[in-house]
């Protein structure tokens, strides 16, 4: 699975896509969106507040912690995976507000890839 930042390039996951799989709006079992999870592991209280900035913790592992974030929400919605599976199609995976590998596009197509096997 791939993933892109280039606009039209693929299946958009932000919010200007298929909001369903947007950090903004994808809700964790708590109740939390992913966003807000995000901040709230980096030390922050609210994603405003996290928005653009490291870590508060030396040593913080951002990749590992973001996809693990994204591995709970999936665990939580299989059909919503399987949907994603589906309307993707062979097309990547895009996120246009991605400015670092650390993205929703690249946890839920590496999740896709890993459910596969």
């Amino acid at each position: 699975m791939k993933w892109s930042n280039k606009v039209g390039a693929g299946y958009e996951v932000s919010s200007r896509g298929d909001r369903r799989f947007s950090a903004l709006f994808a809700k964790l079992p708590d109740g939390r969106t992913v966003e807000t999870a995000w901040a709230n592991a980096k030390g922050y209280p609210d994603r405003w507040s996290a928005k653009g900035k490291p870590a508060k913790g030396e040593g913080f592992e951002y990749w590992p912690t973001y996809k693990h974030l994204w591995r709970i929400w999936a665990a939580a919605n299989p059909h919503l995976m399987r949907e994603l599976r589906i309307a993707k199609g062979d097309r990547p995976l895009v996120d246009r507000f991605a400015r670092t590998e650390n993205n929703q596009a690249r946890a839920l197509a590496e999740l896709l890839e890993e459910i596969s096997d």
